[in-house]
């Protein structure tokens, strides 16, 4: 594996912003660094906050990895890929598909009819509560560091993402 290229993909949550640090350290090793943002997540968190796109709602899982999947293949060679949460679950796929080189998956999402702990669910129970219909769930900057602070310490992995 003698790949220069690493694409950085990021979770429901947060967008491709959420990856600054990361870019900046690996683009310093001498890698090409790319952090698409998913459908309906580009842009300025806090503009896409106030207004969040409407096409959102109709996001799902096969339409990111469609996405993910034409992006890398505009790319000179195979990446590294390496996702956080959702994006971890998208690594997965990315390379079931052929798509990448190598991955890392950092607390990759389950994929389809496997459980998450329970602790997870709770978390989760907001976006994924089949209750609240077709829906875009904005959680707060207190909801997710609480929820995702804690996970991450518990885990002791040290997250580099910031809101």
């Amino acid at each position: 594996m003698k790949t220069k290229t690493i694409v950085l993909i990021h979770g429901l949550f947060v967008n491709n912003t959420s990856w600054k640090e990361w870019k900046t350290y690996f683009e310093a090793q001498g890698y090409t660094v790319h952090t698409p943002a998913n459908p309906g997540h580009a842009g300025n968190p806090i503009d896409l906050k106030k207004n969040i796109p409407s096409d959102l709602k109709e996001v799902g899982f096969d339409d990111v990895v469609a996405h993910l999947s034409r992006f890398i293949d505009t790319l000179p060679e195979k990446p590294i890929v390496i996702g956080h949460s959702f994006g971890g679950l998208m690594v997965q796929k990315l390379i079931d598909m052929g798509k990448a080189v190598a991955g890392v998956s950092i607390d990759g999402a389950p994929p389809k009819n496997v459980m998450a702990p329970f602790s997870t669910v709770k978390i989760v129970w907001p976006v994924v509560n089949f209750f609240k219909g077709n829906t875009v769930f904005m959680g707060s900057k207190e909801w997710y560091h609480k929820h995702f602070s804690t996970i991450i310490l518990k885990k002791k992995v040290i997250s580099y993402m910031k809101l």
